[in-house]
This record gives C-alpha cells, sequence and structure tokens, in this order.
C-alpha cells in the first residue's frame, strides 16, 4: 500500500516525535509521571504520552497549517483509526499552544459534523487517500478550541 514516500513517511514520523517530546516536557517535573509507550502500544493502542495514568495522542501541525487538522476515522490498512484508539485525550499543535480535547468530545463534535456528508476535501466532508483504506476528516482548528482547553507552549 503505497498512498506516500518513504522520504515524505519519514518526515512526518520526525515532526511526530518531536511533537511528542515537546508536549511531554510541559508536564515533566511538577510531580507528574509522565510515561511513553512501547512501540507496539503506540501502534497498536494509539497513544503517545501518559501523564498521571490519563494516556494522550500528539497531533502535530500538518503541512505548516495550523488552523487545520485531520481527524482519522480508518487507518490506512481499513483498521480503526486513532479517534477510537485507547487514547484518553488528544493534543493538537499550533504555533503558539496546544489544544487539549477529551476523545469523547471529539468523538461527538466529528459525528455531529460528519454526518450526512459526502466524499470530498473540504472540512467535515469524508477523505481517503489513493491507494489506502483510510476514512478521514479535516477539522478546523478554532472549533478544537471550542470543545478543548488551550495549554500555552511555554
Amino acid at each position: 500500500m503505497k498512498y506516500k514516500s518513504l522520504h515524505k513517511k519519514s518526515e512526518d514520523m520526525i515532526r511526530g516525535k518531536r511533537a511528542e517530546k515537546e508536549y511531554a516536557k510541559l508536564y515533566m517535573g511538577d510531580s507528574n509521571n509522565v510515561v511513553f509507550p512501547t512501540e507496539s502500544e503506540d501502534y497498536k493502542e494509539h497513544w503517545d504520552v501518559s501523564i498521571n495514568g490519563v494516556k494522550i495522542d500528539v497531533k502535530a501541525i500538518k503541512k505548516d497549517d495550523e488552523n487545520i487538522h485531520f481527524v482519522e476515522f480508518k487507518n490506512v490498512l481499513g483498521k480503526k483509526g486513532w479517534l477510537y484508539g485507547d487514547a484518553d485525550g488528544f493534543a493538537f499543535e499550533t504555533k503558539d499552544y496546544w489544544i487539549e480535547v477529551k476523545k469523547k468530545d471529539l468523538q461527538n463534535m466529528v459525528h455531529d459534523k460528519c454526518i450526512d456528508k459526502v466524499k470530498g476535501w473540504d472540512f467535515y466532508e469524508l477523505s481517503t487517500r489513493p491507494g489506502a483504506k483510510d476514512l478521514f476528516t479535516k477539522v478546523k482548528t478554532i472549533d478544537l478550541c471550542g470543545i478543548g482547553k488551550i495549554k500555552n507552549k511555554k
């Protein structure tokens, strides 16, 4: 299944790992218990850092545009996407802050906004990539702010 080049995939992985470490640093110290998953837990359970037992899936800025984020219903193999993984919540990156969103709140928002939507590339339309079995939608960062909590990067 080839929907992106190895170079692009490598760049995405590096960007994602950087974001995970940057987000976790906000909670290190101050008597917080910060734990990173094993490779298997990361891949199968869809979480990137546990803070005091709360599993968070960290989402880096995509395509240098902090105004959009993507939400995955199904992964490239057609299995459950990260929206239905074991994470308790998500941390969406912007240039100056993180938006922390509870899983159930994000699920409710995208289900409400995607209902009766057709396939396409606009916000809250259902999309897939050629050569992949994924299903995702594009969401507005401002909408995430409405259901989440802002945490400054500094």
